[in-house]
């Protein structure tokens, strides 16, 4: 591990945890998983490919994860149970290093960021994971710092108006193409997971030749990642990070939640 893994996970591990101002009994936590990438000696993420069998966002790239379930003792229970149901990724095999602020999904889920390094895992054994056939159709890490620097071609954004406010939506493209599993009934190239990818989102049609290039990360996993990799590496990304006018702190997106649904309760 080099000098600028070892201050970035220093820097995580002592970035106190975020506060808390959702008002809101119903919670999910998201496991973000950073593996060493021995060849390089940079931090790795490791992200999820959710399954074509799901009903709501199948296909997305996103981080292990779900609600939080009454047995859990804290969502960094609840982020860590998930993980191991997803890709059996062990309760004890990755330590916790903070947790970011709370941010909401476009179902208006609330979901917390757990921030974890896998001590005994890195970029070379990613197989000794194996993906939950129900939920991930592949496992796949891809480096943290080109969340702040990605490389030429490979970044684009579209804003948009979300919750009364503009909101940009980042996308990283060409994510996890030298390094990822398959679930077993995704692992030949006529798979969903690979022909997704090669006749594209927008279902542009490439030439079957064309070799995969891995899969974008966007909207609030793109947005996690970016706030992980910024305090990681104590410095803003070489992007525009937010819209025109956008608000500038979470704390709009928890005000606006509550009172949007207190009304809805009332």
């Amino acid at each position: 591990m080099n000098k600028i893994s070892v201050t970035a996970l220093g820097n995580l591990k002592s970035f106190p945890p975020a506060r808390d101002d959702f008002e809101s009994a119903k919670r999910s936590a998201v496991l973000v998983p950073l593996v060493l990438n021995p060849s390089t000696g940079n931090l790795d993420v490791i992200l999820t490919v959710r399954s074509s069998k799901l009903r709501t966002n199948a296909g997305d790239v996103a981080f292990p994860g779900g609600k939080h379930d009454p047995e859990d003792l804290d969502l960094i229970a609840t982020a860590k149970r998930e993980a191991f149901e997803e890709v059996g990724l062990p309760l004890d095999a990755s330590e916790h290093l903070t947790t970011l602020y709370p941010v909401l999904s476009r179902h208006f889920q609330v979901v917390t960021p757990v921030i974890a390094f896998c001590t005994h895992l890195t970029t070379e054994n990613i197989a000794q994971l194996r993906p939950n056939p129900g939920e991930v159709a592949a496992i796949f890490t891809t480096p943290l710092e080109h969340f702040l620097d990605p490389p030429k071609g490979s970044y684009n954004y579209f804003d948009m108006n979300w919750l009364s406010s503009p909101h940009r939506v980042h996308r990283f493209d060409n994510c996890g193409a030298d390094n990822y599993i398959l679930e077993t009934s995704e692992r030949t190239e006529s798979s969903s997971v690979l022909q997704d990818f090669k006749q594209g989102r927008k279902g542009t049609e490439q030439d079957e030749e064309t070799p995969f290039s891995g899969w974008s990360v966007y909207g609030l996993t793109a947005g996690v990642m970016i706030e992980v990799a910024k305090v990681a590496y104590g410095r803003p990304p070489s992007f525009l990070e937010r819209a025109p006018d956008q608000a500038l702190d979470m704390t709009y997106t928890a005000k606006w939640h509550n009172q949007t649904f207190a009304r809805n309760r009332l």
